[in-house]
């Protein structure tokens, strides 16, 4: 069964996707704590991460960059922001 860690600062829209995927039989988990993301990371050792952009303390792209020091897992980030990412040095 596949992983897939959901970072995203909604727990609405965090527990909907989860249940969603949990329905497609994938094992999805939220981060609940967002000052302990790379904790939770490396405890839940996820397939593939979904993660929002804006999120409290720090931004997605300042969690790909910590995530990427330790792995080279699929991030996607899906996002409300209106910002063009493509611009952005990931």
């Amino acid at each position: 069964m596949y992983r897939i860690l959901i970072i995203e600062d909604d727990f609405v829209i965090a527990q909907s996707i989860a249940n969603h995927l949990s329905t497609w039989n994938y094992q999805a988990e939220y981060v609940q704590d967002f000052q302990t993301v790379i904790e939770q990371f490396q405890k839940f050792t996820p397939d593939l991460v979904l993660m929002d952009i804006n999120l409290p303390f720090y931004n997605g792209f300042h969690w790909c960059s910590e995530i990427r020091k330790l792995s080279n897992v699929p991030i996607i980030f899906l996002s409300s922001v209106s910002d063009n990412i493509i611009s952005r040095n990931l």
